[in-house]
């Protein structure tokens, strides 16, 4: 006899009709409205890290952090062999190149013992993807991005809830992503965000997905 489990369940057995009605009442439906700074604030307040900014997914996410700093053409970006395959689409879609490091056949994330020798003069910034909610090995990992002056990505889209000695999952990178889509720990349909402790990255995320709108002269 065999069975069936199902990966992802969702459970939409609260609020989410009145709260979709509310925004369709108040018509902000896209972009802005309440909900969408109340989520990025409540998540922030969940996570520990400092700002949030909502974008319309995961993939975008990644995107957006590779983008605010300032991966691109030419530049090598480290990342687990065993991931989804959005994590390495993101790195592509700047234009650097993916440079592969084999995965622990234990907890299945990046072996961070074999980071160093995929460096080159070239890599600008290692992706730690916690797949599965599980975290990667994050101080070796921050001690390689210190010794390398490396920035450090963590793709977060599989744990929200995930904790790494106490601090939750994203708390350990200059900048991390998280996903909302329907097989998410929490979804929104679709839906991603990107979090950081930085300022200056965040306002660029901002800026970045709103396709460069200033805030106060939004078409100057």
């Amino acid at each position: 006899m065999s069975y069936k489990y199902p990966v992802y369940q969702p459970n939409l057995n609260g609020n989410e009709k009145k709260y979709v009605q509310e925004c369709l009442d108040s018509t902000w439906i896209s972009s802005k409205g309440k909900f969408i700074k109340q989520f990025e604030n409540d998540f922030s307040k969940f996570t520990g890290i400092k700002n949030s900014v909502s974008v319309s997914n995961g993939t975008v996410a990644l995107h957006v952090a590779l983008l605010a700093l300032g991966i691109g053409n030419d530049d090598e970006v480290i990342v687990p062999t065993f991931t989804y395959v959005a994590s390495v689409n993101a790195i592509h879609y700047t234009g650097a190149k993916s440079v592969f490091v084999d995965s622990e056949p234990i907890t299945w994330q990046i072996d961070a013992k074999k980071i160093e020798a995929r460096i080159s003069s070239k890599t600008k910034a290692i992706m730690a993807v916690h797949i599965y909610g599980h975290p990667c090995d994050m101080d070796e990992i921050i001690r390689i991005a210190e010794k390398y002056n490396l920035f450090i990505i963590e793709d977060c889209a599989e744990a929200i809830g995930s904790y790494y000695k106490g601090k939750h999952a994203g708390m350990f990178s200059d900048i991390s992503t998280f996903s909302f889509f329907g097989n998410k720990a929490i979804t929104t349909g679709e839906g991603g965000m990107v979090c950081t402790n930085s300022d200056s990255l965040a306002d660029l995320s901002t800026r970045i997905k709103g396709q460069g709108l200033a805030k106060n002269q939004e078409y100057f």
